[in-house]
């Protein structure tokens, strides 16, 4: 046998249909970063090619040769961490739904990329996008495709990103949430939960263990 078909639990009908709706969510998350592509590549034709602005010869060999390469090197490594710390939340996520976890999800729910790496991410995205905005290029075609590539791809990065970090919400969320998990504030259940356990941890402990094991801390 050279050849394994694949086992599927749905009928034809289903999966395309499925596939479709797949389709339709993708090409929703391309609608932000066409906008900014546009964008993009418009502000760099009528504000730097319709003015003849650009980095004069040498510096521009420096751009392609150290600047563009260093900060891209170094976007992609971050970028990729990024993507495998959300992913891997998602990821664990759609397990405990799957096992109606709901201790699991409620901790995972707002675990959200912290502001500071969203703000490396988006200043990396703009130098290199900056190294594309200043280059010559041959005609206005060429550098209006290359700058529309260049911000159309580092906006879908960022639009990806921001979607998988909250899958409660927005365009790609996990639809098989319960719908009372989501009217559950995390932050306050964690609070009493904390609160509960701190009182079942005193009364099986007293109210002077947790103090004494700090101090034999301490003395050790």
């Amino acid at each position: 046998m050279t050849y394994k078909k694949k086992v599927r639990f749905k009928s034809l009908r289903e999966t395309i249909k499925q596939d479709f709706i797949t389709l339709g969510r993708c090409l929703r998350l391309f609608f932000w970063p066409m906008i900014l592509g546009v964008m993009g590549s418009g502000g760099w034709y009528y504000l730097l090619y319709k003015y003849d602005f650009h980095f004069v010869e040498k510096l521009e060999g420096i751009v392609t040769a150290a600047w563009i390469p260093q900060f891209g090197i170094l976007y992609s490594l971050l970028i990729a961490i990024a993507v495998n710390t959300v992913w891997s939340e998602y990821k664990a996520m759609r397990t405990a739904i799957k096992r109606y976890d709901f201790e699991t999800f409620i901790d995972l729910r707002d675990e959200n990329l912290s502001p500071v790496v969203k703000l490396i991410l988006g200043t990396f995205s703009l130098a290199v996008l900056i190294g594309f905005l200043f280059l010559k290029y041959p005609d206005a075609m060429s550098g209006m495709v290359i700058v529309f590539g260049v911000s159309f791809l580092l906006a879908l990065m960022l639009v990806v990103i921001v979607e998988i970090d909250d899958p409660c919400a927005g365009v790609w969320f996990i639809k098989s949430i319960p719908d009372a998990w989501l009217t559950i504030d995390p932050k306050k259940y964690r609070e009493e939960r904390c609160k509960k356990a701190r009182e079942e941890f005193l009364q099986k402990y007293g109210p002077h263990h947790h103090s004494h094991v700090h101090h034999k801390q301490y003395v050790a």
